[in-house]
């Protein structure tokens, strides 16, 4: 009841009238007290109250307990959120915010759309793929091959006895094609990377021979013989080099000089024999082709010069003897075997 009512109901019982020709003013009377807003709103806030604790109390039940949830917050938050921060508004009002405070029940959780990853369009997502597991391997015991394939790959190391050997077939090749100056250029770097090549030495020597450098040769075989250990091939090719050039006392000279390395070298042997017979020695020549048959008995051709210095030194039987076991290896060619039969026919 406002100030002014009051005093006017003062006036009124103390009998204060207002004159006939004045307006009569009277207090106005008090509304009755509206008593029933309170009941109503207790009646709303039991329940509230109920219909929050009921819920809180099944969701409590279904949920697991704090130690199960870690840091996930208490239900009781909401109740001291909502005593500091509470809409003064009507009970709608505040119903939805309570229950916008409440936390969600685990059945509406498990309804609520899953943030779902980002799919690609070039492959397909791994929920749509029949994934079998993987079967069991035990560790292998040898490391990895990623290990052997990012370690570096060893250099292949090139010898000087390789690489001559390449050079040297490089030169039989260029030779081959008729290409004379890479052959010759391919033999002396042969011969450079390893002296000792004999096989380089003697096509080299040869070659100079056939492009009538016979001194380039002599020289270059020469040379050779000069180097430890001692090839008697050198020796052999010289020789022949000079009997080309009619120095047939050279050439035995040459041969002669190296013939205490050549005791089990039957070509050496049977080849400075044949030289011996040329010079007419032919005692010496003996000796030195039987020294030659004995490391090669079928070698025919060797048969035949042996039976001749035989017949040249007065021993016509074992002239005759050589000449038939020389028909008896059938290696001889037909010129040689009509010589050898006319010789057996005169003894």
């Amino acid at each position: 009841m406002s100030l002014i009512n009051q005093v006017l109901n003062q006036l009124e019982q103390r009998g204060a009238h207002t004159a006939p020709d004045q307006t009569q003013i009277r207090a106005v009377p008090a509304l009755p007290k509206r008593d029933w807003i309170k009941p109503l709103a207790l009646a709303a806030g039991v329940l509230l109250v109920a219909s929050a604790g009921g819920w809180l109390w099944k969701h409590k039940a279904e949920s697991p307990g704090p130690e199960a949830q870690g840091s996930s917050v208490s239900p009781l938050a909401p109740t001291v959120v909502e005593q500091e921060a509470e809409p003064r508004t009507g009970p709608a009002v505040r119903l939805s915010y309570e229950l916008s405070a409440l936390p969600l029940p685990e059945s509406l959780r498990e309804s609520e759309p899953q943030p779902q990853p980002p799919s690609s369009s070039s492959r397909p997502l791994v929920a749509d793929m029949a994934v079998e597991p993987l079967p069991v391997r035990e560790a292998p015991s040898s490391p990895p091959v990623i290990t052997r394939r990012e370690a570096p790959l060893p250099v292949k190391q090139i010898s000087p006895l390789q690489r001559a050997d390449a050079d040297y077939r490089k030169g039989l090749q260029a030779q081959q094609q008729g290409k004379v100056p890479e052959a010759m250029a391919a033999y002396e770097a042969a011969l450079k990377g390893n002296e000792q090549h004999e096989a380089a030495r003697l096509a080299m020597a040869a070659l100079l021979q056939e492009n009538g450098q016979q001194a380039a040769a002599e020289r270059l075989l020469q040379a050779g013989l000069l180097l430890k250990p001692l090839r008697l091939s050198y020796a052999m090719a010289l020789a022949r080099m000079q009997l080309g050039r009619e120095q047939l006392g050279l050439a035995v000279e040459t041969l002669q000089s190296h013939l205490a390395a050549a005791d089990g070298q039957a070509d050496y042997q049977a080849f400075y024999a044949a030289l011996l017979q040329r010079q007419e020695r032919h005692k010496e020549a003996v000796t030195h082709y039987e020294i030659a048959l004995q490391i090669s008995p079928r070698n025919g051709v060797w048969r035949v010069g042996y039976a001749i210095s035989l017949q040249a030194a007065g021993r016509p039987e074992d002239a005759k003897l050589a000449y038939k076991q020389a028909l008896s290896t059938g290696t001889l060619s037909r010129e040689l075997t009509a010589f050898v039969q006319q010789r057996l026919a005169g003894l």
